[in-house]
């Protein structure tokens, strides 16, 4: 009697630890698996814990994306800027172009028969963001991955989320409904947009191409500042807000590939934005870039060309 319930009770132990060690097991697939069994939900915030301490960027990150700016929405954007984002080197250059800046086009036969056309026509034309992006390769020989347009309500939007941006006003300023006085001034979104679609000081008080230098000063500005030590959710609240009111192909599979990359920025990098606003002059009714301004940004973007472009 003795022996029979000795060796229950032994059994009774071999079941219980199969059960543990089969728990264990299923539970390190199931971790193992759990970015392909549980994906993240499109609303919530991410979280990856992997190898976070030891992060460093992959160079083929390395991406550029094409900024355009409109008054209203559906209206042809009248100011661009190129966006080049290398967060293993951990920089960021903004280069802004007028609408009337020059791109060469003419379909897969352009380098046979080229046809310079300016960006806002190109845009308006029929040919909208994608034309655009491939006017930008074929004259400056720099492929743009991403695109967006914002109009005032959607540029708004994005900097309410990122917060006032400190902006030098040389000369007092009166344009689009907002006045301005001179000096260092913090603006809202709203102000920001109109003080950039709408400064008109001479050309001889602050040099050609002032309203470029606003564009890409705001935007540096905005990165190294307003950007920098930014939680997780607080980036991923600026991406929502920037897909739900701006017109792009960025999409939220997109900012999940980037997110890593985008906090050790935030979190790593002590002013990583500057900006270059390219030289050139009019030719036919548009402005186009000198070919040592087509060099300098292939330099600025890390880009090897051969030779510098013509």
């Amino acid at each position: 009697m003795n022996k029979k319930n000795i060796k229950r009770r032994s059994n009774w132990y071999i079941y219980l630890i199969s059960f543990a060690a089969t728990f264990v097991l299923l539970g390190l697939v199931i971790l193992a698996l759990r970015d392909t069994l549980f994906p993240q939900n499109v609303g919530g915030p991410l979280t990856d814990w992997r190898n976070a301490g030891n992060y460093i960027p992959p160079a083929d990150l390395d991406t550029t994306i094409l900024f355009m700016l409109s008054e209203e929405q559906g209206s042809t954007p009248d100011l661009y800027m190129l966006l080049n984002y290398r967060p293993r080197d951990g920089v960021i250059v903004a280069v802004p172009l007028h609408g009337d800046t020059g791109l060469v086009t003419g379909g897969e036969s352009w380098r046979a028969n080229p046809t310079t056309v300016r960006i806002s026509e190109l845009y308006e034309s029929g040919g909208g963001s994608l034309k655009v992006m491939e006017g930008i390769k074929n004259t400056l020989d720099v492929d743009c991955d991403f695109y967006v347009r914002f109009d005032r309500a959607s540029f708004t939007s994005l900097v309410s989320a990122l917060g006032d941006v400190q902006v030098n006003i040389p000369f007092a300023f009166s344009g689009g409904g907002i006045n301005l006085p001179a000096g260092e001034q913090k603006l809202s979104g709203g102000d920001l947009f109109m003080y950039i679609y709408h400064v008109n000081f001479p050309a001889e008080d602050v040099g050609e191409d002032y309203r470029l230098s606003v564009l890409g000063s705001a935007a540096a500005t905005l990165i190294n500042f307003n950007c920098r030590n930014m939680e997780r959710e607080a980036i991923q609240d600026a991406f929502n807000k920037l897909s739900n009111n701006a017109d792009t192909n960025l999409t939220f599979k997109d900012y999940t590939h980037y997110q890593q990359a985008l906090s050790y920025t935030s979190e790593n990098s002590i002013s990583p934005a500057s900006f270059y606003v390219p030289t050139g002059g009019y030719e036919g009714g548009s402005l186009a870039i000198s070919g040592q301004s087509k060099a300098d940004i292939l330099n600025r973007f890390k880009l090897i060309a051969i030779g510098a472009p013509q």
